[in-house]
């Protein structure tokens, strides 16, 4: 498959790259063999994608999984899916943002094993990774592609520009990995930028778990909220606490003040915020 052969099944059904909804038709086989090979699915596995769009990687899951259920938002798209006659896919034209999770994989009978597999519209590739992550437990592994930059930022490392609060939120539950990078040309059209395929792997179970999720995860929005600020000036930008009390905290927590939030691993994040809702919320 190549992008003339993009083109022409596009002039084919009557329809275009759509800028609105991130279309960027991955076509490499080598690269949709290897993202299936990478994600180790089998006959027991159903899998979930997202934008699915002309079909080139539900075609691959198709061959390998157990059942294929596909989010899509551009009624084109689908009825490019729909002449395929696959067996095992279901199709949801709608926004995935929008919908049940769990009510989805109870009507289409998704069973216990549901790995994500996509190659993610990168203008909403955080929403959706969060919507899974917040509104889901029954996904057990994601394989999605994604901004090479935004896959830096969710597995980057502490005292590193690409560590942020989703680092933190995605590390706080999964081992995010990258596998590998993919390069523009082997997208129609060719995205501005590299791309990744990141594997984020749930944890079985959670290290250090925070005692009030809902608190830790506002807790740890706001204390990244202006990285060019102290972790003690975000705290006093974001809290009605006051500077004396969060001084306290912070003593207890043997963290110094001048500190910033990057530099603070998950675990360390986890505790403090655990402090500070013991502290000021219990």
């Amino acid at each position: 498959m190549n992008k003339y052969k993009v083109k022409k099944i596009l002039e084919q059904h009557n329809t275009f790259a759509k800028k609105k909804f991130g279309q960027n038709f991955l076509h490499d086989e080598n690269i949709l063999e290897k993202i299936v090979t990478e994600t180790k699915i089998d006959q027991n596995t159903c899998v979930v994608e997202i934008g699915p769009g002309l079909g080139f990687l539900t075609s691959y899951l198709s061959k390998n999984a157990k059942k294929v259920l596909c989010y899509e938002i551009d009624k084109s798209m689908v009825e490019v899916l729909e002449n395929n006659n696959y067996q095992n896919v279901e199709i949801i034209l709608d926004d995935f943002l929008k919908r049940n999770l769990d009510e989805d994989f109870k009507q289409y009978h998704m069973g216990d094993e549901i790995v994500v597999v996509a190659n993610l519209p990168y203008y909403i590739t955080t929403p959706i990774l969060l919507k899974i992550l917040e509104e889901t437990k029954n996904v057990k592994k994601m394989v999605v592609m994604m901004q090479k930059e935004v896959a830096k930022r969710l597995s980057g490392k502490p005292s590193t520009k690409d560590y942020n609060a989703l680092s933190v939120l995605i590390q706080y539950f999964t081992n995010p990995r990258i596998l590998f990078n993919v390069k523009p040309t082997s997208f129609y059209p060719e995205p501005n930028v590299e791309s990744s395929v990141l594997e984020i792997e749930y944890k079985d179970r959670i290290e250090q778990e925070a005692k009030n999720l809902e608190y830790f995860l506002s807790f740890n929005r706001n204390i990244f909220q202006n990285r060019r600020k102290t972790l003690l000036n975000n705290l006093l930008a974001n809290y009605k606490y006051s500077k004396n009390d969060i001084l306290e905290v912070l003593k207890i927590a043997n963290i110094n003040e001048s500190v910033r939030a990057e530099a603070l691993s998950v675990g360390e994040i986890v505790n403090l915020a655990d402090l500070f809702y013991n502290h000021f919320e219990k």
